[in-house]
């Protein structure tokens, strides 16, 4: 079925930028809404490898606390670095989420 309204300019960009960072056609953005879901926007382009990064640091943290637990002993040079890594990673990945600053158009509204 179809089904058609009008928008202004400024709405008809909202909309296009809206589904366009959901990863989502605008008909399938208002349908979403119309169904009382709330499209989110889709992950940065490196989400994954970021991701992974991540665990590997926790894993690597994981690992120098059961050496720690199990002999009482910690390599603190090993623990200050993945824990820099850690905070590196996540500025990164902070970054790319959060960008330089909201969306003009999506947040004066």
């Amino acid at each position: 079925m179809w089904f058609n309204f009008r928008l202004t300019e400024k709405e008809h960009r909202r909309l296009q930028k809206r589904a366009k960072s959901c990863g989502l056609t605008m008909s399938a953005y208002v349908r979403q809404i119309i169904n009382g879901y709330k499209p989110r926007e889709s992950p940065p382009a490196d989400y994954h490898s970021m991701a992974r990064e991540i665990k590997a640091i926790g894993n690597n943290l994981n690992q120098l606390a059961f050496v720690a637990n199990a002999t009482g002993l910690i390599d603190e040079a090993a623990y200050y670095e993945n824990v820099i890594q850690l905070r590196d990673a996540l500025g990164r990945i902070e970054k790319a989420v959060i960008g330089d600053g909201a969306d003009e158009d999506m947040a004066g509204e």
